[in-house]
C-alpha cells in the first residue's frame, strides 16, 4: 500500500506535463483582454482570477494584467500608479524570464513589459532607465523575429520603436544614438500596417487589431496628419460598436480633430455610452470642450470644468483653463477671462508641460489678451469652418491688427485658410510673407509656415525645395510648439530621404 508521501509524488508525476508554462489565448483570456480594451478593469480582473484558478500554468493573464496596469496609469497620469506599474512590471519580467519553454509569446510579452516600463520612466524623467528598457525590448524583439520570422505580433514593438525613434526632435537625438538605433518613420508605419492587416486575416492574432489601430492612428496623426487621411478613415469602418469602445472613440476623435472635422467629433462624443463599470477617459471631456468651442458653442465651458475637476494628472489642464478663459473673453467677460487665465500660473513646470499647456502658461505670464477677431477665426478654422473663419478677419480695418503678433497671425491664418480650400498659390504667398516677417520672433507662425511650405512642395514633388523648407523650419529655435513642429519637419525629411 502506498504511503502518503508516495501518493503525493505519483500525483505530481501524473500532472507534471500540465505544469509547464503555457501561452494560450483561450476564450476566457480573449474575453478578459476585450474587457481590458473597454476599460472594464473589474470584469477583466474577475476573468483573469478565474483563468489563474483553472489554468495556473497559462501566462497570458500575466500579460493582460500588465496591459491593465499600463492603460490605467497612462490614462490617469497618476504618479503613484505609474510607480506601481514600474514595480509590477519588474516582477512580471522576473517571472517570465524564469520560464524555460520556448514560445514566441515569451519574448513578445517581455518586450511589451519593458516598453511599458520605459513609458512610465519617461514621466519621471528617468531617461537612462528608459534607454535601458527600450534597448532591452528591441533586443528581445529582434531575437524573436529571428527565431520566429512568421510571428507577426513582433511588428508591434518593432514598428513602434522605429517610428518613435525616427521622429525624435533634435534635442533628444542623443537618445537614439545611445540606443544604437536609426529611426525610420516610413518603415515603422509599414511594419505596423502589415501587422494590422495580418490581424484581420489571421484569427489567432485578431485580439491585437484594435490596439494596432489606435497606436497607428495616433502616430500617423502626429507625424503625417495630411498624409493617408482616407486610409486612416477606412480603418474605422470595419470597427463595430465604437460607442462602447472608449479607446477607439479616443483615437477616432483625435483623427477627426487633426482633419478639422469638428461635427464628427461632437457626434462621436455626444453619443458615447457611459458605463459605470468602465474607467473613464477624462480627456474625452476636454476633447468635447474643444470641439464645441471650435463651433463657438459656449456650452464648451461645462466640459472644460469637468476636465479640470476630475482629471488628476497634469496634461492639458492649463490648456483647459486657457479655453475657459477664451469662452469668457469671447462673451465679453474680461474679468472672468483674467480669473481663468491666472489658473495657468498654478502649474508652470515648463519641462513637463505639453506644447498646449506651455502656450497657455505663456499667455497667462505675458498677460497679452488675444485679438478677438483672430481668436474666433482660429477656433473656426480648427473646426473646419473655413468660410466662417475667413469672414472673421477679411476686410477688417488695418488698425484692428496693430501688434506684430497679430499681423503675423493674420497672414498665417489667411495662408492656412487658402491652403485648406485648395488655393495653393495664395497660400504660398501668405506663408512666405509670414516666414519672412516672423522668422526672428518666438511665435510659431513663421516656423509652421516653413513646415507647410515644405509639405506643399513635397506634394508637387519638388524635393529640393521641400527639403530646404523642412530644414529651415528645424533651424528655427526657441519658438512656440517647438517639439511638435520639429517632429513633423523631421518626419518630412525622413520621408523624402528614403
Amino acid at each position: 500500500m502506498l504511503k502518503h508521501k508516495q501518493i503525493i509524488l505519483v500525483f505530481l508525476l501524473l500532472i507534471a506535463p500540465n505544469l509547464r508554462a503555457e501561452f494560450v489565448w483561450n476564450d476566457n483570456c480573449l474575453d478578459a483582454y476585450h474587457q481590458c480594451q473597454k476599460l472594464n478593469f473589474r470584469k477583466a480582473s474577475q476573468l483573469i482570477a478565474n483563468e489563474k484558478k483553472l489554468r495556473p500554468s497559462n501566462h497570458v493573464p500575466l500579460y493582460i494584467e500588465g496591459q491593465m496596469d499600463f492603460l490605467f496609469s497612462f490614462i490617469s497620469e497618476d504618479e503613484t500608479v505609474l510607480d506601481r506599474l514600474k514595480n509590477n512590471n519588474e516582477a512580471r519580467i522576473n517571472r517570465l524570464e524564469k520560464i524555460k519553454e520556448n514560445s514566441p509569446y515569451k519574448k513578445l510579452f517581455l518586450a511589451e513589459l519593458y516598453i511599458q516600463k520605459a513609458i512610465a520612466r519617461i514621466k519621471f524623467k528617468e531617461y537612462f532607465g528608459t534607454i535601458y528598457d527600450v534597448r532591452k525590448a528591441n533586443k528581445l524583439l529582434i531575437e524573436n523575429r529571428t527565431a520566429y520570422p512568421d510571428f507577426k505580433p513582433n511588428l508591434l514593438g518593432i514598428g513602434l520603436i522605429h517610428t518613435v525613434t525616427g521622429a525624435l526632435p533634435k534635442n533628444f537625438q542623443w537618445i537614439a544614438n545611445l540606443l544604437g538605433l536609426e529611426g525610420d518613420i516610413k518603415l515603422g508605419f509599414s511594419e505596423l500596417n502589415t501587422l494590422l492587416i495580418a490581424s484581420y486575416v489571421q484569427p489567432e492574432i485578431n485580439w491585437l487589431s484594435e490596439d494596432v489601430l489606435v497606436i497607428l492612428t495616433f502616430l500617423q496623426v502626429s507625424l503625417e496628419k495630411d498624409k493617408n487621411k482616407e486610409t486612416i478613415r477606412k480603418r474605422f469602418v470595419v470597427v463595430n460598436d465604437i460607442e462602447e469602445k472608449p479607446l477607439i472613440q479616443f483615437a477616432k476623435s483625435v483623427f477627426h480633430l487633426a482633419c478639422n472635422e469638428n461635427d464628427s467629433i461632437i457626434h462621436i462624443l455626444s453619443t458615447r455610452k457611459h458605463n459605470q463599470q468602465e474607467y473613464q477617459i477624462d480627456y474625452l471631456n476636454y476633447l468635447e470642450g474643444i470641439a464645441r468651442l471650435n463651433n463657438l458653442d459656449f456650452t464648451a465651458e461645462k466640459y472644460f470644468l469637468l476636465y479640470v475637476k476630475l482629471y488628476k494628472g497634469k496634461s492639458f489642464v492649463n490648456s483647459a483653463w486657457q479655453r475657459l478663459a477664451w469662452c469668457s473673453l469671447l462673451q465679453g467677460d474680461l474679468k472672468n477671462y483674467q480669473t481663468y487665465i491666472n489658473h495657468c500660473l498654478e502649474k508652470t513646470d515648463n519641462n513637463s508641460l505639453s506644447d498646449e499647456d506651455y502656450q497657455a502658461t505663456k499667455e497667462a505670464t505675458d498677460q497679452e489678451v488675444p485679438n478677438i477677431y483672430l481668436l474666433r477665426s482660429r477656433l473656426l478654422f480648427d473646426g473646419g469652418y473655413y468660410l466662417r473663419s475667413l469672414n472673421e478677419i477679411a476686410g477688417k480695418p488695418k488698425g484692428t491688427f496693430s501688434r506684430l503678433r497679430d499681423q503675423l497671425e493674420l497672414t498665417y491664418r489667411l495662408a492656412r485658410i487658402f491652403d485648406k480650400t485648395d488655393k495653393k498659390d495664395k497660400a504660398e504667398q501668405y506663408y512666405i510673407q509670414t516666414l519672412e516677417n516672423g522668422d526672428a520672433t518666438s511665435y510659431y507662425y513663421a516656423a509652421n509656415s516653413a513646415l507647410m511650405l515644405g509639405l506643399i512642395k513635397e506634394e508637387t514633388n519638388d524635393t529640393t525645395l521641400a527639403l530646404s523648407y523642412f530644414n529651415r523650419c528645424l533651424n528655427m529655435t526657441q519658438h512656440e510648439y517647438q517639439n511638435s513642429i520639429d517632429q513633423k519637419a523631421k518626419a518630412g525629411i525622413n520621408r523624402l530621404s528614403k
